[in-house]
């Protein structure tokens, strides 16, 4: 028997709440998967590319973050990279200058300071 428009809708019972919004939860978790598989490619590596500041210029750094012990006055940068290698990697987009990026950060004995771009 078909209900009239005007009528109230019936609540859902409660044993069939939980695997409704299982069920929603896999369609909406399946689509996301889905939509996001034709994503754009981009040709090359996808990386943090790490950069250190020689005053004026950048320069690709030949050792990692974890390796590198930075002196007091020094400027290091990272940049999202997608590039075949590092010679096309691009720079980061603040020049590597700490005495304009670092001003007001006075010396303290026993302390570095170390500029992040």
């Amino acid at each position: 028997m078909r209900r009239p428009p005007s009528a109230p809708r019936e609540p859902v019972p409660a044993r069939l709440r939980a695997p409704l919004v299982a069920l929603l939860a896999a369609l909406v978790a399946a689509s996301a998967v889905l939509l996001g598989a034709g994503s754009a490619e981009a040709a090359g590596y996808r990386y943090w590319s790490f950069w250190e500041g020689n005053g004026k210029n950048w320069e690709y750094a030949t050792q990692g973050p974890s390796l590198l012990r930075p002196d007091d006055g020094a400027v290091q940068g990272f940049r999202f990279a997608v590039s075949e290698d590092s010679g096309d990697a691009a720079q980061p987009r603040r020049a590597p200058d700490f005495g304009a990026i670092c001003a007001d950060t006075p010396a303290q004995d026993g302390r570095k300071r170390v500029a992040l771009v």
